[in-house]
């Protein structure tokens, strides 16, 4: 399914049958500061995300189906039109299939977004604090798999549940799961933590990679996974499947005085508490990547952030299929692009690697008329390669280059410009 360039979510509360360990709305749940939020601001909120255009819509919390109003809210977003409706839950009220028929009658198109914190039940209820709700998550699974929904899943990932994620791929074949996202914990928004809280939570990053290797080996090569926030050189050799911020999202939601907030920019907002050091500049995931948080580095160090130069990359990954994967990933986030340009990015696309240049960032400009990527070589070499279509309809190229180019940047650009006149290499 191809994600719109610009998404809405909205945070329909923070009432919480779960008492996740990161995570605030079950802490404020828990202190008694959550409760049931007005439903007609949330109501003007969603038309006013399809007025100005958008087309998909999350519901979240705390816990969405808590909310008296949540019923309501879907059937206004059927009635905008939107075309997805997400509803982003914990699997716990709709453990019982009269619920999700009475989601389904709404006539939405819904995507399940179930959030699985942990794929063990030990795991999972390590996590979650609340005993019995890793066998309603398995019956809520059940239940939308016997009516042909589209199951999604989301994990916060910590020191509770990390060591677990290997086993994900047995659920994702039992459940007919389309889609599983990894995010690892964000301190701000953990609530109200002392540090010895969040450090218990917030586990060496290296810790993870051998259980985050199991886990890709064992799905499918075409399976939609995705890790968040993970520095790309913890585990270069899984650069495909991590990603920093994502697709242009508003967000609304519920603040300290349970009122609804003004729309937000989502990833803007994320990575605000984080950073890393000046080193990382070598590194061919630099303009990907956005570093570590605040507190991990205090906790942990950044020991482990070790700039991957484009030949460390080569030596990592002799087939190119990481580096084919990446540049794939970064095309099909570039929305519409002009015709002639989309045909030689497909001939890139398909040729690649190209040497040891690595492509570091790829933008489109003028509504998709023109497109740039930019190069990394294996001495930190950069160079700008541009395709673009003209007035006329024909295709324009060409490249510049930062200093003097060495011989690999040659063979690289040789190559991709080869590419694009001829076709995919065989």
């Amino acid at each position: 399914m191809s994600e719109p360039l610009k998404q809405f979510e909205v945070q329909l509360g923070h009432m919480c049958n779960n008492r996740c360990v990161f995570c605030v709305s079950g802490q404020r749940t828990a202190m008694g500061e959550a409760g049931p939020s007005p439903t007609e601001p949330i109501l003007e909120a969603v038309r006013t995300a399809r007025a100005s255009g958008h087309t998909k819509i999350t519901l979240l919390g705390g816990e969405p189906t808590l909310q008296p109003g949540f019923l309501d809210i879907v059937r206004e977003c059927v009635r905008l039109g939107f075309e997805e409706i997400v509803v982003f839950t914990n699997g716990a009220k709709t453990a019982r299939p009269e619920l999700i028929d009475e989601i389904l009658a709404t006539g939405g198109n819904i995507t399940w977004r179930i959030s699985i914190q942990g794929a063990t039940l030990e795991a999972h209820e390590r996590t979650t604090k609340k005993e019995g709700s890793f066998g309603r998550i398995l019956r809520t699974m059940f239940a939308l798999r016997e009516r042909k929904q589209r199951i999604t899943v989301n994990m916060c990932v910590v020191a509770s549940n990390h060591e677990s994620i290997d086993q994900f791929p047995a659920l994702v074949r039992e459940h007919g799961i389309e889609q599983l996202h990894l995010d690892l914990v964000r301190p701000l928004d953990a609530g109200i933590r002392s540090d010895d809280e969040l450090r218990a939570m917030m586990f060496r990053y290296s810790e993870m990679v051998p259980a985050l290797e199991r886990m890709v080996r064992a799905l499918p090569a075409d399976f939609d996974v995705n890790l968040g926030n993970l520095p790309y050189c913890i585990a270069p050799q899984l650069a495909h499947v991590i990603h920093h911020d994502g697709e242009a999202t508003e967000t609304v939601a519920i603040d300290d005085r349970e009122q609804l907030s003004r729309p937000w920019n989502k990833y803007l907002v994320k990575r605000r508490d984080k950073g890393k050091p000046t080193s990382c500049r070598a590194c061919v995931f630099d303009a990907r990547c956005s570093g570590v948080f605040e507190h991990y580095a205090r906790f942990h160090g950044i020991d482990e952030l070790v700039p991957v130069t484009s030949e460390r990359l080569a030596a990592i990954d002799p087939t190119g299929v990481v580096r084919r994967q990446l540049l794939a990933t970064a095309l099909d986030r570039l929305g519409e692009v002009a015709p002639t340009v989309l045909l030689r990015l497909a001939r890139l696309r398909a040729s690649a690697p190209f040497g040891e240049l690595v492509w570091t960032h790829v933008r489109a400009t003028d509504a998709g008329r023109r497109v740039e990527l930019t190069l990394l070589g294996p001495a930190t070499e950069r160079a700008t390669l541009w395709l673009a279509e003209d007035a006329s309809g024909a295709a324009q190229g060409g490249y510049t280059l930062d200093g003097e180019p060495t011989a690999a940047v040659r063979e690289g650009l040789g190559a991709m410009i080869a590419a694009m006149r001829s076709g995919a290499r065989t």
